[in-house]
């Protein structure tokens, strides 16, 4: 990894970045496009989670490698930019948006009503979904949000039939599926794991079984970044979603991510360099350390390069200009590169408003991000 992120650093500064920006490896990202559709069973459809690649051209570059249902979106700005920029994409909501919000991307998009599977997790929530439709004498899709162990909220399993029944009786509503989120089972230790994974499964289950024709025809949608590919097509999912594991940002280094490479990252210029620099307010101790100074900072990322840099614990964390300490003998300059590896991409990626994608020693393309 030292050689290559040497190689990356000076590709940038070649480039002239002078200001922080996200950066995406274009041959690592189609490495790990290829693990994923290897990875994942055939029998089911897959699904995009765009909060987590939020850059059109992203999205499309990977859409050219892994065949998609659709989206899932999580927030009312990126998707009235979807909508609008492409008129044909589906899109499963991946939180419940306020009827407010939904009120104004139906009045924005008004094809958004057959467009969009908008998730509703309380009878409340159902309530407000389908009084907004009877006013615009529209008919909203409805997917049901659905515990299935993670207590993040949603209809217990046993309430699915008759929330189904509700909604297949109103006029203005049509359901479309059920999600089943379950991100804790990956992160669950071992001897929780096997029983958790058991009990989600039993709950998955039995929410379809309450749909009616057990949900024939409905998307069925599970699965995340570190568990899309435990599934197999057959035990009533038809589709998984993933996003973030196509770029593993630190958050995803994890058992069942171990093929994939880190393909996002953080660009910054170092904007100083203080060898010997001595502690604040005490100039007579000098330490055999090197301080720099990045452009911005409190980045959700950690420091990667340069090498055995990491935050200095003496300046602390800071948005403006961020403090690294390293060795004494670092060959570090102002102009470098530093790079960190983001925690996490969603709402960090789109973050600098554009994304450098890099193939090889070379910057290729500059992406405009989509709003969070």
């Amino acid at each position: 990894m030292s050689e290559y992120l040497q190689n990356l650093s000076e590709t940038l500064r070649a480039y002239g970045v002078d200001k922080p920006v996200a950066v995406i490896d274009l041959d690592r990202l189609e490495a790990n496009c290829a693990l994923a559709v290897s990875g994942a069973d055939a029998g089911f459809d897959c699904r995009l989670v765009a909060k987590s690649l939020p850059c059109l051209p992203l999205l499309n570059h990977i859409r050219g490698r892994i065949s998609t249902s659709g989206l899932m979106t999580f927030s009312e700005p990126m998707l009235r930019a979807l909508l609008q920029a492409e008129p044909k994409t589906d899109h499963l909501m991946g939180k419940p948006l306020p009827v407010s919000s939904v009120a104004r991307v139906l009045s924005e998009c008004p094809d958004a009503s057959a467009r969009v599977q908008w998730l509703v997790d309380s009878p409340e929530r159902l309530q407000a979904y389908l009084a907004l439709a009877a006013g615009r004498q529209s008919v909203l899709r409805l997917s049901l949000e659905v515990d299935t162990g993670l207590h993040r909220g949603g209809f217990q399993p046993e309430h699915v039939a008759e929330i189904a029944q509700e909604i297949d009786a109103n006029p203005n509503a049509r359901l479309s599926g059920v999600m089943g989120y379950e991100v804790h089972l990956a992160k669950l230790p071992g001897f929780l794991r096997k029983r958790a994974v058991r009990a989600c499964a039993d709950a998955f289950d039995l929410a379809v079984s309450g749909l009616p024709n057990r949900g024939k025809g409905l998307c069925l949608n599970t699965g995340g970044s570190l568990t899309f590919q435990s599934y197999r097509a057959g035990d009533n999912a038809t589709e998984i979603a993933f996003g973030s594991v196509l770029v593993k940002p630190t958050d995803f280094e994890h058992a069942t991510t171990q093929r994939f490479q880190p393909a996002g990252f953080i660009a910054s210029p170092v904007l100083k360099t203080m060898p010997g620099n001595p502690l604040p307010g005490l100039n007579f101790l000098a330490r055999r350390k090197t301080d720099l100074a990045i452009f911005g900072g409190y980045f959700p990322a950690k420091p990667v390069f340069p090498y055995g840099f990491g935050y200095s614990s003496i300046f602390g964390r800071s948005s403006n200009q961020e403090v690294w300490t390293g060795p004494q003998a670092a060959t570090v300059k102002p102009g470098d590169i530093a790079l960190l590896r983001p925690s996490q991409s969603e709402a960090v990626l789109n973050q600098f408003g554009v994304i450098l994608a890099v193939r090889g020693e070379q910057v290729v393309a500059e992406w405009e991000c989509l709003p969070n």
